[in-house]
């Protein structure tokens, strides 16, 4: 009878044991859950941070490339007055020389 007394003792102390490991196991599993679920919620507040960082440079890239293609056309107008005038400056030059050389040949006859 002592051995069956003895064995009993012996599985109430192993279920106490494993109760307290069991707490203690619940105890650190919540610690971890809560430094998970804190890194969790830092990581989406990078990630909004890091798209909205992204909105404002995806706007700021289009006002850029907008600007840049207004200049390019302020600078071709630019460039196509400057041509037209470079021609007109020609024509007008020949002219007067066809001018000037037609009439030094009319005073001469």
């Amino acid at each position: 009878m002592i051995i069956v007394y003895l064995s009993l003792a012996l599985v109430v102390a192993s279920i106490i044991a494993f109760i307290f490991s069991a707490a203690k196991t619940v105890k650190l599993m919540n610690g971890s859950i809560e430094k998970i679920s804190k890194t969790s919620a830092e990581l989406e507040d990078q990630t909004e941070g890091i798209l909205n960082e992204k909105d404002e440079l995806t706007r700021n890239l289009s006002r850029i490339q907008s600007d840049i293609t207004q200049k390019k056309g302020k600078i071709q107008d630019a460039a196509r007055q400057a041509k037209q005038s470079v021609l007109s400056a020609q024509v007008a030059f020949y002219k007067g020389k066809a001018f000037v050389k037609n009439t030094h040949i009319k005073i001469r006859r």
